[in-house]
């Protein structure tokens, strides 16, 4: 088991990869587009010294293949 000082900050769970869902909560994204989680960063900033923690993911929408990145708390799962 791995023991670092810094661990995912943010707290939230991540959906797992191939979670199929909507980006809702932004109003630059439709919210009735379907995505599927496609992979996550290996860090969320420029300059690996300063990130705290994966927190976004990356989407592919399933209408125009389109891929994005959207931080993890705005994916909600489809059942």
């Amino acid at each position: 088991m791995l023991h670092c000082k810094r661990q995912n900050f943010h707290r939230s769970k991540l959906p797992p990869p191939g979670a199929v869902g909507h980006i809702v909560g932004l109003s630059t994204v439709n919210p009735r587009r379907r995505c599927i989680v496609s992979h996550y960063p290996l860090c969320d900033s420029a300059d690996y010294r300063y990130s705290i923690g994966i927190h976004t993911i990356w989407v592919r929408f399933l209408d125009t293949n389109e891929l994005a990145r959207f931080s993890g708390i705005w994916f909600e799962e489809v059942p």
